[in-house]
């Protein structure tokens, strides 16, 4: 389906897309500095959820801060996100009236759905992107994508392909999700959780754990952030999207179409120096992707055994529908001080994954080019190459 997003007869010139600003909330309080300086750490624990669920032990959650009030729970944490991108990216008023939105989420405010009966409970999983675009006069193309847990991935995707053909020069890209019960209590009944914590790349790990945030990104053409005077902080160097159409929840073991998504973005610029796995701590999704992710790289010219693997979701949790965003904010930090963060919780490093794996504490860059990988339930898959801004 990526035919059309690098044609050049069809939309005309290749249009340059960057970042100009970053925002996030998660289990190491508001800002990106504080997500940054939380994985550099390394150290972070879940902490029991506020719900039983109805199981026997309560399970474990990467909680965010409280948020503010007006609206459900994601909402307000993804309304705290965009507020610092926005800020970030230096945009006025007027800037926002013209700009375009992307939202992914995978249940939205799905707290406004589990309240008792009464008066405030409401089905409210797909308003998130209203709630935004109220807040801050976004006044462009709007649009909600939830394709489970690549629901982030496909709204940064998404949003710069309304850069490339002209739909907007600036667009505010966003994902969050938050504690649900009910999504909880169904992972746990699939046999998805681990009681202890996320252990991505230990041989021991046994399942997910759910973890709540919000992450953004203002992407912009470069030649409309060169009209405004703000820096780049990031290059998008390109991207691929494909579906399994295997399973509702399980990958496709061969990794196919995962490795075709990867091999697309990195299909004009090269292998990068490190890749934002989407690993989550569940065996068989982990191994597919590894492989899939790898081969890719070992085809585009990269050395596997030297691209470091990096897995957030150890000391953030499964952030489900911001999961994408918050790697793709991660590579821009990345970028910036040319680092890779260490790997948390490995006793054991999975023999099965040929990347390199950080442990002792943080490694250099190898290359100025960062890769993000997005999957999800439904097997829809997203990969974004990043680089480094001149």
């Amino acid at each position: 389906m990526n035919w059309f997003l690098h044609d050049p007869e069809k939309w005309g010139a290749p249009v340059t897309v960057v970042v100009t600003g970053l925002g996030a909330v998660s289990c190491f309080g508001g800002g990106v500095d504080a997500l940054w300086e939380g994985l550099l750490r390394a150290d972070h624990r879940p902490v029991p959820a506020p719900d039983a669920c109805g199981l026997p032990e309560r399970p474990r959650l990467y909680a965010a801060p409280a948020g503010g009030s007006g609206t459900g729970r994601t909402g307000a944490l993804v309304v705290e996100a965009v507020a610092e991108a926005v800020a970030d990216a230096r945009l006025t008023g007027g800037d926002l009236l013209d700009a375009g939105l992307t939202v992914g989420t995978s249940l939205g405010d799905i707290d406004l759905a589990e309240l008792p009966d009464g008066p405030d409970r409401r089905l409210a999983t797909h308003g998130v992107a209203a709630v935004v675009a109220g807040r801050f006069g976004i006044g462009g193309s709007g649009h909600t994508l939830s394709t489970a847990c690549s629901a982030g991935a496909y709204a940064v995707a998404w949003g710069t392909l309304l850069i490339e053909t002209g739909q907007a020069d600036v667009v505010v890209a966003c994902g969050g999700d938050a504690f649900s019960r009910v999504a909880v209590g169904t992972l746990h009944r699939f046999g998805l959780l681990d009681p202890e914590c996320c252990r991505p790349f230990d041989t021991g790990r046994s399942g997910m754990v759910t973890g709540e945030g919000a992450a953004a990104v203002v992407l912009e053409s470069a030649a409309s952030a060169g009209r405004r005077g703000v820096a780049a902080q990031a290059v998008l160097a390109g991207q691929g999207w494909s579906c399994d159409a295997h399973h509702p929840m399980a990958p496709e073991p061969s990794g196919g179409q995962l490795r075709r998504a990867v091999a697309q973005a990195l299909s004009t610029s090269g292998p990068p120096g490190a890749v934002v796995l989407h690993r989550a701590g569940v065996a068989l999704n982990d191994s597919v992707e590894s492989t899939a992710v790898s081969e890719a790289v070992t085809a585009a010219g990269g050395d596997i055994s030297r691209t470091a693997g990096y897995a957030p979701k150890a000391v953030m949790g499964h952030t489900a529908g911001a999961a994408g965003v918050f790697g793709c904010v991660i590579a821009a930090r990345m970028l910036r001080a040319g680092l890779v963060p260490p790997n948390a919780h490995v006793t054991t490093v999975d023999p099965g994954c040929p990347m390199d794996v950080p442990l002792a504490g943080p490694v250099p860059l190898s290359r100025p080019a960062v890769l993000v990988s997005g999957t999800g339930f439904g097997a829809n898959n997203a990969a974004l190459l990043w680089e480094a801004a001149a």
